[in-house]
């Protein structure tokens, strides 16, 4: 008996140490996915405010409340002037910390490393680099000055700020690799030069006189019919040259200066991420302050000039392989435009920065197969997010199956968007329709409430639709058709992703379905709360 409960525990053991870390993979229709215990997993996230990490207590006390607002991550920052105060000397209590609580809170983090660069500035890199001008060089300015900016050209930079951050991941490893409570980690935060174009010190000026570096020349060779329409166009514009230096290939002006920057900063991340990785192997993002909108995103400076922008996108995927993500802060208005354009084949959507609203998660999730999402500043404001998280946790099993399939769409509307919503065609003349806002009726006309949810086909004619303030109809152009929402069941998923139906939307309530208004609800549950419903369509000649 010894020996078996000696040998099950060394199996166990062995088991354990053998456990995989996070990791992204492609699902069978080609959707990024994040994998954490051997499932898909989906990020409701929030961004804690910036040094809030540093205080233990306050977030045991922050981790609980976001808990129990249905948040499954947190988004918590890990400075360099605390875990190497002083050189070579590391201290990893307040990482050790953060680990303890999120797992007793039943969170999982993401670590942001904020080192070198928070918001294009400096202020959290160790003041044993702060006060040394000399081996840690700084951005200078147009008279020669230092700016508050740590330089990416710099070398001893570079290498003091991987060897920490290696440090830490090697830590990471080997506390939490058979929990997997860490599941990414963010590399740096918003980097890029601001009030000025690029750096002026003699070594950037000297490069900037260079030859482009031929990996970069020959990733946009590679990749010339999809690069980025500034970055092709500009090149093209110069006679698409395969050498020359970089006012000769792309011309002179801002935007080259943009480019300059961007390939800096790029291949001071990937030094970075790459040690990272070689320490322990989970997925790495970098984030973006982003610009104004296209086609008008103003001037390099005025957003920080080589952060991992569209714009310079492809010239980070050429310079920082070793990045898995490039990830938008998205506070604009813009926001399903900017995440459907960072949404590509090569870059997985993560969004770790955007306004605490309702509604903008879903769409992404369901439109643009994001694998996480988080709120900036969630701390005190989880109850926005709430209600929809609620509603997102219940649907993770079946948000992670259809993602890519083509067979899931996002709905999102805020109160300034067009209220028409969204029509699919089931055949030639049949016509499902999904209202924003109510819709039907002319009962609740609020076109100034948010509107969202989901909606997806599950079989020939089979569907499920998901959100709040949102109804659903289906009609047929042909005269001599009908069509009729049948075996229309009000639901929820639990927790194993298993189907619990409610009640039956029938009758003279066999015609609609509508979430957010409590005369069409047989659920029970409160108004407000956004409901998921499952129903068939069926059709027949008259």
């Amino acid at each position: 008996m010894k020996k078996l409960l000696l040998f099950l525990s060394c199996l166990i053991c062995s088991l354990a140490a053998h456990a995989e870390p996070p990791y992204l993979q492609k699902n069978a229709y080609n959707a990024m996915q994040l994998i954490v215990a051997g499932k898909p997993f989906l990020m409701l996230a929030g961004e804690v405010n910036n040094s809030s990490g540093s205080n233990i207590e306050y977030m045991d006390k922050t981790m609980k409340s976001l808990r129990e607002a249905n948040l499954n991550s947190v988004l918590v920052s890990v400075s360099w002037e605390i875990i190497e105060p002083r050189e070579g000397v590391f201290d990893f209590s307040s990482v050790d910390e953060l680990i303890r609580v999120a797992r007793k809170n039943d969170l999982k983090l993401g670590l942001l490393w904020f080192a070198a660069w928070k918001n294009a500035l400096s202020p959290y890199a160790p003041v044993w680099v702060i006060q040394d001008t000399k081996r840690f060089a700084r951005v200078k300015n147009d008279k020669g000055q230092n700016t508050r900016i740590l330089t990416p050209l710099c070398e001893a930079t570079n290498k003091a700020d991987a060897a920490a951050f290696a440090a830490l991941m090697s830590h990471i490893k080997a506390i939490d690799r058979t929990e997997s409570t860490v599941l990414i980690a963010q590399v740096e935060n918003e980097v890029g030069t601001l009030s000025q174009t690029r750096d002026l010190s003699d070594e950037a000026n000297r490069q900037y006189a260079s030859p482009v570096p031929d990996d970069l020349i020959q990733y946009m060779v590679k990749h010339k019919d999809s690069l980025e329409i500034e970055l092709k166009t500009a090149w093209q514009n110069n006679g698409s040259k395969t050498r020359g230096t970089w006012t000769e290939v792309f011309g002179p002006g801002d935007q080259t200066d943009l480019f300059f920057m961007a390939w800096a900063y790029s291949r001071y991340l990937n030094m970075v991420a790459q040690a990272g990785k070689k320490a322990y192997d989970i997925p790495l993002y970098a984030n973006c302050w982003m610009p104004q909108p296209r086609p008008n995103p103003g001037k390099p400076g005025n957003y920080p000039s080589g952060g991992p922008i569209l714009t310079v996108l492809d010239i980070w995927k050429a310079g920082a392989p070793s990045i898995d993500m490039l990830s938008p802060d998205l506070y604009g208005g813009d926001f399903k435009d900017e995440a459907h354009f960072f949404h590509r084949s090569d870059n997985p959507l993560f969004i770790p920065e955007t306004n605490t609203s309702e509604g903008p998660g879903t769409y992404a999730f369901a439109q643009e197969d994001a694998i996480g999402f988080s709120p900036f500043g969630i701390d005190n404001r989880g109850n926005i997010t709430a209600r929809e998280y609620a509603l997102l946790r219940q649907l993770v099993p079946v948000i992670t199956k259809y993602q890519g399939s083509g067979k899931m769409t996002g709905l999102y509307k805020t109160g300034g968007d067009d209220n028409t919503g969204r029509d699919f065609m089931l055949d030639d003349d049949v016509k499902i329709s999904v209202r924003y806002s109510g819709g039907f009726g002319g009962r609740d006309q609020n076109q100034s409430q948010t509107s969202y949810g989901i909606f997806i086909q599950t079989g020939e004619n089979e569907f499920i639709l998901a959100g709040y303030n949102l109804s659903v109809t289906a009609s047929s152009t042909n005269p001599i058709k009908e069509v009729w929402l049948k075996d229309a069941w009000e639901g929820t998923y639990d927790s194993n992703g298993q189907w619990k139906p409610i009640g039956l939307h029938n009758g003279d309530e066999a015609g609609f379905l509508r979430s957010g208004d409590p005369i069409y609800r047989v659920s029970g549950y409160h108004t407000s709360d956004p409901a998921i419903f499952r129903f068939k369509v069926a059709k027949y000649e008259r």
